[in-house]
């Protein structure tokens, strides 16, 4: 019998804990399954390296997949572009500019 005290989630199927430290505790005791199980030289199943936040269930979970690099968005891609003024605009600007200056 499992003395887990939270429930599955109900879409991964993965243990859920419910608090940050629950996890931190548990991503602990899988590196010591780990380091225990080199020192005996035996396989070990536990390939935990990681907790996420669930969406589905708002616990966490672990997981032995590596975490998604951050894709980075240039500036120019990202920022708002404000579009320039026509030739025609840009001609009554300085028209409006230099005949406000020869009175």
């Amino acid at each position: 019998m499992s003395h887990h005290r939270y429930p599955i989630c109900p879409i991964s199927g993965k243990l859920r804990y419910g608090e940050r430290k629950d996890i931190k505790l548990a991503l602990r005791e899988a590196d010591r399954d780990r380091a225990r199980a080199r020192l005996n030289d035996v396989p070990c199943s536990r390939r935990e390296t990681r907790f996420y936040r669930c969406s589905d269930c708002h616990g966490w979970h672990l997981t032995s997949q590596q975490a998604r690099p951050l894709r980075l968005v240039p500036a120019t891609q990202s920022a708002v572009r404000i579009p320039e003024p026509s030739v025609q605009a840009r001609q009554r600007a300085v028209a409006a500019l230099t005949a406000g200056t020869a009175a």
